[in-house]
């Protein structure tokens, strides 16, 4: 118990003891690895949406598909407890697909119910990206249920689209088939232009820690160069993370597209995302 912990957090250190605190993480981290067939057979991991919205019009434009786990169906484990688990056994690629599967099984319903269809992007991991046949299960998903693929774009956060073969030949794949790709969180790190120039993105969504310092002088500066970047490269580009009026005036000044974040709504589930929707329709 004591190795793993120094193993996985202390690299410089040579001892470490074993507490009762490490003991209750061990077993909570044991519990989400142990729990998780169980959670996808009950369909205990369901989709929450945050929408995005046209920062010209404030119409809802779309929204971001995001995982929550309602296990037992009780509190909400948090996706930061449970999404690095899954991404270091290799589970996040069933749960990515899990996610997919159900959002276009919503899009399904709503394309029957003549409902207008909102583009809902799915997130993919790195993992899911370089597993295997990945575009082509992807593909097969969608006209299994036979709805356009502009309706699912999937974004693929900046660290997940630094450059590789693979990579590349399967986003590649995955926009001739029609889907709308989109570089997400960008700035948070990672940064590579070169991966905004070799893959066929449409969309780029600037992290919240840019849009965090976006009042500032610099902060401006680095988020309209990121703007002047995007457009450059026939980008669309949609703010994360914006929580203040101030934010949102500076901006609309910029020109960006659109954004997303706690300033018009938190993630929601299904039911308060549509009403949502219905709601900001009756306010135009």
């Amino acid at each position: 118990m004591a190795l793993e912990t120094v193993e996985d957090h202390y690299d410089c250190c040579d001892v470490a003891y074993y507490t009762e605190e490490m003991a209750q993480k061990r077993m909570y981290i044991q519990m989400i690895e142990n729990s998780f067939d169980t959670a996808l057979e009950k369909e205990e991991f369901v989709v929450y949406y945050q929408p995005k919205v046209d920062i010209a019009t404030e119409r809802i434009i779309g929204a971001e598909a995001l995982v929550r786990w309602k296990k037992d169906g009780k509190a909400l484990i948090p996706p930061g407890d449970f999404i690095p688990v899954y991404e270091k056994d290799g589970l996040i690629v069933r749960l990515d697909e899990y996610m997919f599967r159900q959002v276009c099984r919503v899009q399904r319903r709503k394309m029957e119910e003549g409902a207008e269809l909102l583009p809902i992007s799915i997130n993919l991991s790195r993992s899911s990206v370089l597993h295997g046949d990945v575009a082509e299960r992807y593909i097969a998903i969608v006209k299994e249920n036979g709805i356009p693929f502009s309706c699912v774009p999937i974004e693929l956060t900046e660290s997940a689209a630094i450059y590789n073969d693979r990579i590349k030949e399967t986003t590649g794949k995955l926009a001739d088939a029609g889907f709308q790709l989109h570089i997400d969180d960008f700035g948070a790190g990672y940064s590579s232009l070169i991966s905004l120039n070799q893959f066929p993105f449409s969309t780029l969504k600037i992290d919240k820690s840019l849009i965090d310092d976006v009042c500032q002088k610099t902060g401006r500066t680095l988020v309209e160069q990121v703007i002047t970047l995007a457009r450059l490269l026939g980008m669309k580009v949609v703010a994360e993370g914006v929580e203040t009026g101030e934010q949102l005036e500076i901006l609309k000044c910029l020109n960006c597209d659109a954004v997303q974040g706690f300033y018009y709504a938190k993630p929601m589930p299904e039911q308060e995302f549509v009403a949502y929707v219905q709601q900001r329709e009756r306010m135009m």
